[in-house]
């Protein structure tokens, strides 16, 4: 009879470890992907400074930093939203448009994995700034309202609009209720 509780207590530990290290492992590797796409930016600025390409103009192109001072967000957004990509950071939609240009600015990410980078995103109040930024180029915006959706519910924020706006979007909590956090900022 010792034997099967021996193993049910060895089996019970692995699960343990398991759990554990599976969020860790998920942020370390987030943390990785952005120490090498910050590097890539700091080696294109180096060329561009050096002469090595045409001068920056807008729009700002993926990868680009994003600050939001107000919940302590600095990161680099990569290119798309699916699952591969937001394991690297907060992804920028291609459903909507280029930071810079006229149009919606969609950027989402997580908030309990890999990097949890809006894991405060519902904190945000009316009047915070967000900015995005690459090479000499730096783009404010204005947080002007914070809602919670149910992610089936139809939204605007994919439609044309000749406003330049940011829409930030994340899971709400509990994970797995099938909601969404949407802040919209205006660009200054």
């Amino acid at each position: 009879m010792k034997k099967p509780v021996k193993l049910l207590g060895i089996l019970l530990i692995i699960c343990g470890l398991v759990f554990i290290l599976k969020p860790l492992a998920e942020h370390a590797y987030n943390y990785f992907c952005q120490q090498q796409l910050r590097g890539d930016i700091e080696q294109s600025d180096a060329g561009k400074a050096s002469g090595d390409s045409h001068d920056s103009k807008l729009p700002i192109e993926p990868p680009f930093l994003l600050q939001i001072p107000a919940i302590s967000v600095d990161a680099v957004v990569v290119e798309g939203v699916e699952d591969d990509d937001l394991k690297k950071g907060p992804g920028w939609d291609p459903r909507g448009v280029l930071p810079g240009m006229e149009g919606n600015v969609i950027i989402a990410a997580h908030n309990n994995i890999y990097g949890s980078h809006f894991r405060d995103l519902h904190k945000l109040k009316e009047g915070d700034l967000v900015y995005i930024s690459k090479s000499d180029q730096k783009l404010a915006y204005r947080v002007e309202s914070l809602s919670t959706i149910h992610e089936s519910d139809p939204t605007s924020i994919f439609d044309k609009t000749e406003e330049r706006l940011l829409t930030l979007i994340t899971c709400a909590p509990p994970s797995g209720s099938g909601r969404r956090v949407i802040v919209t900022a205006r660009q200054l």
